[in-house]
């Protein structure tokens, strides 16, 4: 769920890069230790590009300070959606605090 939401909200996210199979040569990697030796479901690893973009809005474009902290922001908004869709009775914040947050990480991580 939360890969299908960052590809919805976090222009730097690509759903079609994502891999989540269980390679051998990936047997030794956090996500896969922590998935088979404590249980933890769902662990994942978000990998960025020092080489740019091939898509999306930054198509051509070098990954940056302003770009990284607009995807930890996207991922936090994610985390909250997540929250709010597995737990909606626990947590009980009025739904128009998403609707706000969002605008403040678009107006504060804007690229120029």
């Amino acid at each position: 769920a939360l890969p299908k939401i960052l590809s919805q909200t976090a222009p730097a996210f690509c759903m079609g890069s994502c891999s989540f199979v269980v390679e051998k040569s990936k047997e030794s990697t956090a996500r896969v230790v922590v998935w088979r030796e404590i249980g933890v479901q769902r662990s994942y690893t978000m990998e960025s590009t020092l080489c740019g973009c091939d898509q999306g809005k930054y198509k051509g474009l070098q990954i940056g300070t302003r770009e990284l902290e607009e995807m930890g922001a996207k991922f936090c908004v994610g985390l909250l959606h997540l929250k709010r869709m597995s737990s909606p009775l626990e947590y009980n914040l009025p739904s128009s605090l998403l609707d706000i947050e969002n605008e403040l990480i678009e107006s504060s991580c804007k690229v120029t």
